[in-house]
């Protein structure tokens, strides 16, 4: 396994162009070869060291999982094989400087964010997957994608252009596959209809979509339509409810054909997502957010965000582990 952190401008374009040719020596077919390609994106308000941080303790919390797993119950379907691994960093604070006084801004630049983890998706992230499919074209690649909250518009807006320029323009093998998690998703619950900003999505041949949601969510439950409403306030629309709060629209489930339901208690076993069948799962994290928040020894705390960022712990890993390599 090799791992790569890949930093970007506000545009998407990587700060160092060498970096380029290091992207392309780690996923060409020679000497490396890998089978799986994954890439990670965070969200709003996350600084270089923070994402750091997060993608090497999401990405040993979920190896170490799958290896426990592996021992205990035996292979797995479809198990992990070679793999490069590119955390993608973008500029989502209006500073990295914590001493700065223009961090007591960073509540106003949702907006801002929201659109540049479009801008991110849709030059670097894109880049990097048409690089993968370009120089692996008689290959099948498994490619397994992670967004959280406005990370999910980045992974969605490079899938989403990803798919519109299959065929003539980028080269793929049949075989490729596509896993995609969504935890805790910054974007509208209509997005991924048909005729939506990210419809070209549910075209992928070979892909499945896990999506997580929480009512302990605050800062997709009560935040994000708040944020919304001020957005819409001259157009007279309602606020949208966000994927991650609601779940996906009715159209989206009828577009899927489907959607299985998992509930994600205290305990949640990597076999339960494994059993779940279907382009489309949807996870309700609430049962475990609200005994990791509200029970007799709470783990977690995330203040005005409620249980937005808790994603770092073993029922998370049992639940992506077992929809990867089910």
């Amino acid at each position: 396994m090799a791992t790569l952190t890949i930093p970007s401008n506000a545009d998407g374009t990587i700060f160092d162009p060498s970096l380029n040719s290091v992207i392309a020596s780690a996923i060409a077919a020679v000497p490396f070869g890998f089978d799986d390609v994954y890439v990670y994106s965070h969200g709003w308000s996350t600084d270089a060291e923070r994402s750091s941080v997060d993608y090497d303790v999401f990405s040993v919390g979920l190896m170490r999982r799958l290896l426990v797993e592996q021992q205990q119950s035996g292979p797995l379907p479809t198990p992990p094989k070679s793999a490069l691994e590119m955390g993608i960093h973008w500029p989502s604070e209006i500073t990295e400087d914590p001493d700065s006084p223009l961090s007591d801004a960073q509540l106003f630049t949702f907006f801002t964010m929201k659109q540049r983890a479009d801008a991110v998706g849709k030059n670097l992230v894109y880049s990097v997957l048409r690089l993968a499919l370009t120089a692996r074209q008689n290959q099948p690649l498994r490619f397994f994608v992670i967004g959280h909250s406005f990370g999910c518009k980045v992974v969605c807006a490079a899938l989403n252009d990803i798919q519109a320029d299959l065929g003539p323009t980028i080269p793929i093998s049949p075989l490729t596959s596509w896993k995609v998690v969504l935890l805790e998703a910054a974007t509208d619950q209509d997005n991924l209809e048909p005729n939506d900003i990210y419809g070209n999505i549910g075209k992928l041949s070979n892909l499945r979509i896990l999506l997580t949601t929480s009512q302990l969510d605050l800062a997709l439950t009560q935040w994000y339509p708040r944020a919304s409403a001020i957005a819409n306030f001259f157009h007279g629309a309602s606020p949208t409810p966000a994927l991650g709060a609601a779940g996906p629209s009715p159209a989206t489930v009828a577009y899927f054909g489907g959607m299985a339901n998992l509930r994600v208690d205290v305990g949640f076993a990597m076999s339960t997502a494994v059993g779940a069948t279907g382009q489309l799962v949807v996870a309700d994290l609430t049962p475990v957010h609200k005994a990791r928040t509200q029970g007799a020894r709470p783990t977690y705390s995330g203040g005005i965000s409620g249980s937005h960022s808790d994603i770092f712990f073993d029922e998370i890993y049992n639940l992506v582990g077992g929809f990867f390599y089910s």
